[in-house]
C-alpha cells in the first residue's frame, strides 16, 4: 500500500486532523489519479462490509457463543495459529468475532453498555462514519471569530441555494432564537468524500452549535429515522436521516439541550 493509499485510507476512517484533512481535499480536487484512488478505496470498503455482514449472518455454535459472551471483556486473549491454512472454518469465524468484540465499535456485547450523553453517563461510541471528520472541523472553526462561515446569515437565500445544490438535498435554515442561538451563516465542508452543509449558530456566550447535512443513501420519501446521541473527539452529537438526507447537531460536551435543539431542527430544516 503506498503513502497515498494509506492517508486516504485514514481519512476515509476519520484519522486525520482538521489540517490533514483539508490538505486530502485540495490534493482531491486538482489530482484526478488521487480521486479514483479514494474511489477505489471506498468501493473496496463496501464490499469488505458487506462480506463482513454476511459472515456475521452464519450460524455460530452455541459452545462459541456461550463462551465469548460469559467472558469478561478485559480478560478475553486472542491467539491465532501460526499457520492460519490449518485453522478450521469455525476456528477463522470464532477469531473474527473476538476481535470484533475487543475493537470497541460497540458490538453485540458491548450494546447494553450504550447510555444517552445527557445522562451524565459514559457513552460507547460507534463507528463514527463521517461525523468524526465533522467533529475536526467544528474543533477548528467553532474557535474562529470573523471567519466562523463562508457566507453569512445576511445571505441567507444564497446560502440555502448554493448549499442545497451542491450537498443535493434541499432545506430550509431552522430559526433557533427560542435557544438564545443566533444564526451565523454557513459555509461547505467535505467528509468521506461526499459535500457537506454546514450551519453555523452562536450563543450569547459564544458557544458554537452547527447544524450539518448530507446527502444520504435513502429514499426521499423515508420519513425520520430517529434521533442517535454520540459523542465523539469531545463533542455531543445528534444526528438522524430523513427525506434523503443525513443530519447531525453538534456541540460542546455536556450541552443540555442539545437534543431538543436537534428535535426542533428536525421540524424546521
Amino acid at each position: 500500500m503506498t503513502d497515498l493509499s494509506i492517508r486516504l485510507s485514514a481519512y476515509l476512517d476519520g484519522e486525520l486532523d482538521a489540517v490533514e484533512a483539508l490538505a486530502i481535499e485540495a490534493l482531491l480536487d486538482s489530482d484526478p489519479e488521487a480521486r479514483a484512488e479514494l474511489d477505489a478505496l471506498m468501493a473496496a470498503n463496501t464490499i469488505a462490509q458487506e462480506e463482513f455482514s454476511a459472515l456475521l449472518k452464519a450460524p455460530i455454535p452455541l459452545a462459541l457463543a456461550q463462551k465469548i459472551k460469559s467472558a469478561p471483556i478485559d480478560d478475553i486473549a486472542v491467539e491465532l495459529p501460526a499457520r492460519t491454512s490449518s485453522l478450521p472454518r469455525w476456528g477463522m469465524i470464532a477469531a473474527s468475532l473476538a476481535l470484533f468484540v475487543l475493537g470497541g465499535t460497540s458490538g453485540y456485547f458491548l450494546k447494553d453498555q450504550r447510555t444517552s450523553f445527557n445522562t451524565g453517563s459514559n457513552i460507547v461510541v460507534a463507528n463514527a462514519g463521517w461525523l468524526a471528520q465533522i467533529a475536526d472541523y467544528h474543533a477548528v472553526y467553532s474557535g474562529q471569530k470573523r471567519h466562523l462561515v463562508e457566507v453569512a446569515a445576511t445571505e441567507s437565500d444564497h446560502l440555502q441555494k448554493w448549499l442545497g445544490t451542491t450537498v443535493g438535498a434541499s432545506f430550509s435554515i431552522p430559526d433557533l432564537t427560542k435557544f438564545g442561538l443566533t444564526f451565523e451563516g454557513g459555509r461547505l465542508l467535505v467528509a468521506n468524500g461526499k459535500p457537506v452543509g454546514q450551519l453555523m449558530y452562536r450563543q450569547a456566550d459564544g458557544t458554537v452549535i452547527a447544524l450539518c447535512l448530507q446527502k444520504g443513501t435513502t429514499d426521499s420519501k423515508t420519513s425520520n429515522s430517529g434521533f442517535k446521541e454520540q459523542t465523539i473527539k469531545g463533542f455531543d452529537f445528534v444526528s438522524w436521516n430523513a427525506n434523503g438526507a443525513n443530519y447531525v447537531v453538534i456541540g460542546p460536551g455536556g450541552l443540555p439541550n442539545l437534543s431538543d435543539i436537534a428535535a426542533f431542527a428536525a421540524t424546521e430544516i
